[in-house]
């Protein structure tokens, strides 16, 4: 019998197995095996779905759909406990596809999860944001990861300098994603990723197109930033100043820019040729002065999505696919200057044209100064 003609829950216990590993408290691989034995029970019942071969988009269509219906009612789930358990499902058909179970995972299909209710924790202050331990946690990982390369690689360690110059930019400056990073799906071809003309090292600013206003304006960059992007470009080189900060690394991207690049200047068919054979694609960039593309958004959340997992980032549940979110590190950066230096300074930083936009992301942190006011007086007052 193949492994694809085997009964659904036939790999469960070894996917339990792999879930328990370095996870002391368990939580995970209880929550999941509780989950998904549901959802198994589910599917044979409402579906009549046995094996690997019979599944397919429909069948998690409807348990998404389920899962809905389940969110209606004063006793019912809450939206998001119902994507949490889609999340489980969808964690476990992954393992199995990875291990020829399933040609693809149909949980991972738009059509599937497009049932799912919106989450209910919508409002900003309670989405994700790198917290002052996550940060940490972050950047300690990518420094040790690019000194390591460094060291064994010399010069040739681009892509970790590269990468904890990101992270650092994204933890520390309180920038989207969008408004250093190339996003080919904003619409807006002005968005190509900033150059390092664009970066003042020692006046600590960047030129951004900022998101919000659609306007050209300076961002604070502060020292955790700078000093890392600092150590970047001298490891980077660039030829000229417009080259990008962030470029992408992926092999036919820059082909095809070094390729582009070589036309423009009026080398013939034959003379890329030539040159290509004798250098790599990257090796004629530098040599020919042809920029390589920039790292997009969604090349940057893959990756944040891999070193979240590498890394063991505290209060994260990578198997069920939470990762360090591109615009977590901005509010994990404006909670902190709330906290730290106060709304004011958080609103400068952040670019907010208005006091109250800041004021309502972080609302939150008001909250919790007040109720510990109140418990002060309270407590004064019962003396």
């Amino acid at each position: 019998m193949s492994k694809t003609d085997q009964p659904l829950d036939s790999p469960l216990d070894d996917y339990l197995t792999d879930k328990s590993k370095g996870n002391d408290s368990g939580n995970y691989r209880r929550n999941a095996e509780r989950v998904v034995r549901k959802w198994l029970s589910w599917t044979r019942e409402n579906r009549s779905t046995y094996t690997f071969a019979a599944l397919d988009v429909d069948d998690l269509e409807a348990y998404a759909r389920h899962l809905k219906r389940r969110t209606n009612g004063t006793t019912g789930i809450a939206p998001s406990s119902a994507r949490k358990y889609y999340d489980y499902v969808r964690a476990y058909l992954s393992w199995c596809q990875a291990r020829a179970y399933l040609p693809d995972n149909p949980a991972k299909k738009a059509r599937a999860e497009e049932p799912l209710p919106d989450d209910d924790r919508q409002a900003d202050h309670e989405q994700q944001f790198w917290s002052p331990k996550q940060r940490a946690a972050i950047m300690a990982y990518i420094s040790k990861r690019a000194h390591d390369a460094i060291d064994e690689r010399g010069s040739d360690a681009l892509a970790e300098s590269r990468d904890r110059a990101l992270v650092a930019t994204i933890g520390y400056t309180g920038v989207r994603g969008a408004e250093v990073l190339k996003a080919p799906g904003n619409n807006d071809a002005r968005r190509t990723g900033i150059r390092w003309s664009d970066v003042d090292l020692d006046g600590g600013t960047m030129h951004i197109l900022e998101k919000g206003q659609q306007q050209y304006r300076d961002t604070s960059a502060p020292k955790q930033a700078t000093s890392v992007l600092e150590r970047w470009k001298q490891m980077f080189d660039p030829p000229n100043e417009e080259w990008p900060v962030f470029p992408s690394f992926h092999g036919p991207s820059i082909s095809a820019a070094a390729n582009a690049g070589l036309e423009a200047d009026g080398y013939s068919e034959d003379e890329i040729a030539s040159i290509r054979a004798d250098a790599t694609a990257l090796e004629v960039c530098y040599g020919y002065d042809v920029a390589p593309p920039a790292l997009t958004t969604a090349g940057a959340r893959t990756l944040l999505q891999r070193l979240s997992k590498e890394a063991d980032i505290p209060g994260l549940d990578t198997e069920s696919g939470e990762y360090l979110e591109l615009h977590g590190g901005r509010r994990g950066a404006g909670s902190t200057l709330v906290r730290q230096k106060g709304w004011e300074q958080a609103q400068k930083h952040l670019l907010h044209a208005d006091p109250k936009t800041t004021m309502d992301a972080y609302s939150h942190i008001s909250a919790e100064e007040t109720a510990e006011a109140a418990g002060e007086a309270f407590d004064e007052a019962e003396k």
